[in-house]
């Protein structure tokens, strides 16, 4: 759950609707400026899916000793299995989403490989050092998969096994793409993901919109660059430079709005009786 607190309220948005309104920016993402989301259809599963894991933990809110359990306190145990079983769901759909997938998740526990610093680095920690192993495996079995496959061969060469090999030696995103002699289009997609989903938590976890700044995005020209976020209104929000085919754009996430209670079981009869809601928003030019 992603949980804003105001005016003795809880807002919650599930994972998996915070991913949906991820899939939504990556569906509008234009290529003019920015690199664009390629193989398309695949990107968009990733981006509206890399968190299918928490639909049943997001069934209802938790509460633990420090109050509501939010995304970035679930218990290490619970996060590892679901993420596991999420990537799983995703590969059985789109095997290069699953690969997607699967790298957001380490990611997740790698500081987004160098590129979003703000997430902590617990490689070395022995509740998801298992876990990234794992998923690392997975990633290069996929990769090897799909470079041999007719249908995404084209995709996935020797230049982004290599990738992959530094990726995972290294831990930035940014020296493994530096590293090969092509462009990484593996980590120009990875960073891809890594912008929605930047740019849609942003939006799910404040109630009053805050100037902020996202990258590193790929460009058009093969560089990095970063973009701006300015509110100019309730659930608004000017971006600079504007990486999306319309302007404005409007764009919405499912919410319940439920009063503050202290107890798991209070909170869960108050979440389940008040109706879904979509928040909208607006993001312009």
């Amino acid at each position: 759950m992603i949980v804003t607190e105001a005016a003795g309220r809880y807002r919650f948005v599930t994972q998996p609707d915070h991913a949906a309104l991820s899939g939504q920016l990556a569906a509008q993402w234009s290529g003019r400026e920015f690199a664009r989301p390629d193989p398309w259809h695949a990107v968009c599963i990733a981006a509206a899916h890399h968190d299918q894991g928490w639909q049943e933990y997001d069934m209802a809110p938790h509460v633990g000793e420090n109050g509501v359990i939010d995304f970035i306190s679930v218990p290490a145990q619970s996060w590892t299995t679901f993420y596991a079983n999420g990537v799983t769901a995703v590969a059985a759909t789109d095997r290069y989403a699953g690969l997607l997938a699967s790298m957001h998740a380490a990611g997740l526990k790698r500081s987004a490989y160098g590129s979003r610093p703000g997430i902590p680095d617990r490689a070395t920690d022995s509740r998801f050092a298992e876990f990234i192993d794992e998923q690392e495996a997975f990633q290069q079995q996929v990769a090897e998969e799909l470079a041999g496959s007719a249908r995404y061969g084209e995709y996935v060469d020797d230049f982004e096994l290599e990738f992959l090999d530094t990726l995972h030696e290294t831990g930035d995103v940014g020296d493994a793409m530096g590293g090969i002699e092509n462009r990484s289009r593996l980590g120009e997609q990875y960073l891809l993901l890594q912008a929605f989903d930047t740019l849609s938590l942003h939006l799910c976890r404040n109630v009053t919109l805050e100037a902020s700044s996202i990258g590193p995005i790929p460009t058009a020209e093969g560089e990095t660059s970063d973009i701006e976020l300015a509110p100019i209104g309730p659930g608004a929000l000017r971006i600079d430079p504007y990486p999306f085919e319309s302007a404005p754009l409007s764009v919405s996430v499912d919410a319940r709005v439920v009063p503050v209670r202290e107890s798991e079981e209070d909170l869960a009869e108050a979440y389940h009786g008040t109706e879904r809601r979509s928040v909208e928003f607006a993001l312009h030019r």
